[in-house]
């Protein structure tokens, strides 16, 4: 395949002027990306996403569809023993996008009055820990809650990094949520798949969110553009790399298990986004209606 004519072949006449190096960059970075299909060093997981790329390359042959792809193949990469060509895309790609998550925070913070209120967060990322800066920095006397579920290591050490920084801060496993159905302003989750009409969120959260708005509790997510999946600019045999996911161990549940029993053990789950308040990300709020609408228009940047 001669990547650098597909790409040009498929600019359209209108845009092609001043864009031949940067087709003939990306054309570069592609050959080098599939390149390592012949190293038999890399994972099974990256392997696969490579293949998908052929797939995009061969489906959807233009910029706009391959960032896309190359944008989600980035946020699932495990930096640790990468090859050369993955570890400069991850540090442009982190380059690039440091500090959105206090954009994010600063935009949450401005959505709603904090003073005094009960915040619960289910699920952990760096907005998090920024929004309870923001509250921190301006006296807001929040409270905070960390709902405990499944896979609860790193939600531990989020509620135990918040109460170093002085928050006034409780734990509660999920199960005994109904208990602060009084007690609670918001619910703060978070997501690395928006899409359309659903997202991508830590098992549990659509019970969640459906006892939150029985409770009338305003729910937030917090995220950013990047994690926006435009299913339409993908082809569909490549999305569900993005968006399925594999059972765990069954052992996680229940040890030595009769052999007879089905058991389901899932760590993440597909959500409606009506459930949702507001989508929180580096530039603006969006409620669900509003967001479907953005969806077609968030582009992220360039990484080839």
């Amino acid at each position: 395949m001669d990547i650098f004519k597909t790409l040009r072949e498929n600019l359209s006449l209108s845009n092609i002027k001043g864009q031949i190096t940067n087709v003939r960059n990306t054309a570069q970075t592609i050959e080098k990306l599939l390149s390592l299909l012949q190293d038999n060093k890399i994972s099974a997981s990256v392997k696969e996403m490579l293949n998908n790329l052929k797939i995009v390359m061969v489906d959807q042959p233009n910029i706009v569809s391959i960032n896309h792809f190359i944008n989600h193949f980035l946020l699932k990469l495990n930096p640790e023993n990468q090859p050369i060509i993955l570890k400069e895309l991850l540090e442009v790609f982190h380059e690039r996008w440091k500090n959105v998550d206090r954009k994010t925070a600063q935009v949450a913070f401005e959505l709603y009055n904090y003073k005094n209120k009960t915040v619960a967060f289910y699920g952990s990322n760096e907005s998090m820990s920024a929004l309870v800066d923001a509250c921190i920095v301006h006296q807001s006397n929040t409270k905070f809650v960390q709902i405990l579920g499944k896979k609860n290591k790193e939600d531990r050490e989020q509620a135990k990094a918040l109460s170093e920084k002085d928050a006034d801060m409780m734990v509660i496993d999920l199960f005994n949520i109904n208990r602060l159905k009084d007690d609670l302003d918001f619910i703060v989750l978070t997501s690395d798949v928006i899409m359309h009409e659903t997202f991508i969120a830590k098992a549990g959260t659509q019970l969640l969110t459906l006892w939150a708005k029985e409770n009338q509790i305003p729910i937030l997510l917090l995220s950013d553009s990047r994690k926006i999946l435009n299913k339409k600019i993908l082809p569909k045999a490549v999305v569900g790399s993005f968006i399925n996911e594999v059972p765990k161990n069954k052992s996680e549940i229940w040890k030595n298990a009769p052999d007879n029993i089905s058991i389901v053990n899932y760590h993440l789950e597909e959500v409606d986004n009506t459930l949702i308040n507001f989508f929180v990300l580096e530039s603006k709020a969006y409620p669900p209606n509003d967001l479907e609408q953005e969806v077609d228009k968030i582009l992220v940047s360039k990484f080839v």
